[in-house]
């Protein structure tokens, strides 16, 4: 086996698992009426059916005082009960474990979605939460232990395997544990063994509600990734304890609290393997308990390193899974093929704080497996030639696909390089895996024998005599509108020493196209202003991402004008209008970036429906920013929808 570690069952205790891996709890959003219904069964069993070895069910609420989303489970109703037997059948079936996560976010969210006061141990506000909490009383506090049970009791009656105490990341389990968000002065707060009194209760109310035959979990961190948080050293005390308490069947280390949310899910520009020093300290301090290891592990060779090792028993795999589902399959079988997950954090993350259900930017399928998923793919009647114009994500996508499906395909590339915008993307090294997708397509392209013309610009005649012609043409930088300027492209791709030089970059896209180039141009030596009309820059950006970008680039020295407004562009100055207050302000520029959009490139696509009234020409389809410019998102979206549809 070439993963042999990773692909090892594991048997200690209750803990049965035919492999080294898990799909963890994470939010989908994809709940119905607090069960789970066809969209999540789908998504968890697509994971099932590509070789995970347990499933945790995203947080699943304990009272009515825990839902912090829309579309949440509700743990604690028994209507939830026959939709778990139900998943349960589905995973089994896979030989997967499903294990219920149980959870209750304290003070961590506002009470739009539960309409109640948010429960905390003290009156302590969390970073990411408007509201202050209310105090737990003693009654309140043995009321949501009941809570605890029954949930447990819920989950026990069903077909499911287990239960995860959620405990981690500044859930009201964790609270407790914590100096910080716990001053209660009773037996609840102060010393370790106060802290750890809600944990070993719940713990032990969950036991008694699952059983003595099911497996209980719990997720824990490892740091709260904040100097007056719980440390490691104490994490790994707390570790010590759960194992001497013989309640739980495997420790799951995470990290961070909201004070760091934008490391919870960790964005591209971090560290791989940025949490498994803290899984491997637990795992050296405690003997008869498994360990679960998470945080930017994707990469195979990674984590079967880190289990070779000893430093933990277990690899929890969300974003590698949510890629590609067959992500533990393919090692076997074919590794080369695996789709990776680039760390964009848009579809999954992101969604999850606009309130929308999770998707993926490498992976349309998530959210739609009942439609796109593993074994939906239609066969085709008749073998046709098709060509697609345009060599970026969604270009390649569609030929991919098309190609996958048994189709003679041809792909032009009006350039040398295959990628499109996303090899401009790629200009900074916190963005350089945003690659990862393009060189996947690229192999694919090989593997499934497309024909690929580099440097060949195709035009409405060279198309005569294809069946089918996908366009995927892309988009061009639109003209800034007042005052010359450099496309945030020219900028990227010059050479030029910034050195001394007064940089100003129009932010009219809350995104990357404005701060590559600033990024770019502060390495070399400019003083860099992004200016935006918007209250914020990075609007366009989730919210992990958002936080790391503005650190990492006020840390190089590039200042944020906010609600500016561009007027005029000249003499080595730019104008704004300050959109509060109407006043007029102006900064030095001997250079100016306008990132204020682009315009699609369909020009090959209207030329193509001119010369559409002939009975035998090629059916049209297009596809990404050649329809309407927008992010990789949709091009390889729309590059797979099509590609099926033809």
């Amino acid at each position: 086996m070439p993963f042999p570690h990773l692909t090892a069952p594991l048997h200690v205790g209750r803990l049965h698992l035919k492999n080294r891996t898990v799909f963890p709890g994470h939010q989908t959003l994809m709940s119905h009426d607090g069960v789970v219904g066809d969209t999540m069964y789908r998504y968890y069993l697509e994971r099932a059916k590509g070789g995970v070895g347990a499933v945790v069910v995203e947080g699943a609420a304990v009272h009515p005082s825990a839902p912090k989303f829309p579309n949440y489970l509700y743990a604690y109703d028994d209507a939830i009960v026959p939709s778990l037997d139900r998943l349960a059948d589905g995973l089994h079936e896979f030989d997967c474990k499903a294990i219920v996560q149980l959870a209750h976010s304290g003070s961590r969210m506002p009470s739009l979605d539960s309409q109640r006061p948010l429960w905390a141990p003290s009156d302590v506000r969390s970073a990411i939460s408007p509201e202050f909490p209310h105090a737990m009383t003693e009654a309140e506090i043995a009321e949501l232990l009941d809570g605890y049970l029954l949930a447990a009791r819920n989950v026990g009656r069903s077909g499911a395997d287990g239960v995860e105490f959620h405990s981690a990341h500044e859930y009201l389990p964790g609270q407790f544990l914590s100096p910080v968000n716990n001053l209660r002065t009773d037996r609840w707060g102060g010393s370790l063994d106060n802290r750890m009194r809600f944990l070993l209760d719940g713990l032990a109310r969950v036991r008694e509600g699952l059983g003595e035959n099911k497996v209980l979990g719990v997720r824990i961190n490892g740091s709260d990734l904040r100097d007056d948080g719980v440390q490691t050293d104490e994490y790994v005390e707390i570790a010590r304890r759960l194992e001497a308490s013989g309640l739980v069947d495997y420790i799951s280390v995470s990290a961070g609290t909201s004070a760091a949310n934008h490391l919870i899910v960790p964005p591209m520009d971090v560290e791989e393997r940025v949490f498994t020093p803290y899984a491997a300290a637990i795992k050296a301090a405690v003997t008869s308990v498994p360990v679960f290891a998470v945080g930017r592990l994707k990469r195979p060779e990674t984590a079967e390193a880190l289990l070779a090792a000893g430093e933990a028993d277990v690899v929890a795999e969300a974003r590698a899974f949510i890629a590609d589902p067959e992500w533990l399959n393919k090692l076997v079988s074919a590794p080369d093929t695996v789709r990776p997950c680039i760390a964009c954090n848009q579809g999954c993350f992101g969604n999850l704080y606009l309130n929308r259900r999770l998707t993926c930017s490498v992976n349309p399928a998530v959210g739609r497996e009942a439609e796109l998923g593993l074994g939906t793919v239609p066969t085709i009647a008749v073998r046709r030639r098709v060509a697609v114009v345009g060599g970026g994500p969604g270009g390649m996508e569609a030929a991919i696909t098309a190609a996958s499906r048994g189709h003679d395909v041809t792909l032009f590339e009006a350039t040398g390089r295959l990628g499109g915008q996303v090899l401009l993307a790629t200009a900074v090294p916190a963005r350089t895996e945003l690659g990862e997708i393009v060189e996947h397509q690229v192999d694919e392209l090989t593997r499934l024998g497309v024909d690929v013309w580099l440097g060949a610009r195709a035009r409405a005649a060279d198309l005569a005599g294809y069946d089918a012609v996908v366009t995927a043409t892309g988009s061009t930088p639109r003209p800034a509108p007042f005052g010359a300027a450099l496309t945030p492209e020219e900028a990227i791709v010059s050479t030029e020493d910034w050195s001394g030089r007064d940089v100003v970059v129009v932010d009219d896209v809350g995104h990357f196209a404005a701060y590559l180039p600033a990024e770019l141009m502060a390495d070399r030596g400019a003083r860099v202003v992004v200016a935006t009309a918007k209250l914020t820059a990075g609007t366009g950006l989730d919210s992990a991402t958002m936080m790391t970008m503005h650190m990492r680039l006020a840390r190089k020295g590039v200042e944020f004008l906010v609600h500016a407004a561009p007027v005029s562009a000249s003499d080595g100055a730019v104008t704004f209008r300050d959109t509060l207050s109407g006043a007029s302000l102006t900064r030095p520029a001997d250079v100016v970036v306008a990132a204020v959009g682009n315009k699609a490139g369909d020009a090959l696509a209207h030329e193509l429906r001119d010369c559409a009234g002939s009975d035998d020409g090629p059916d049209l389809h297009l596809v990404g920013d050649c329809v309407a410019p927008r992010t990789i998102t949709e091009a390889i979206r729309e590059g797979r929808l099509v590609g099926r549809a033809l």
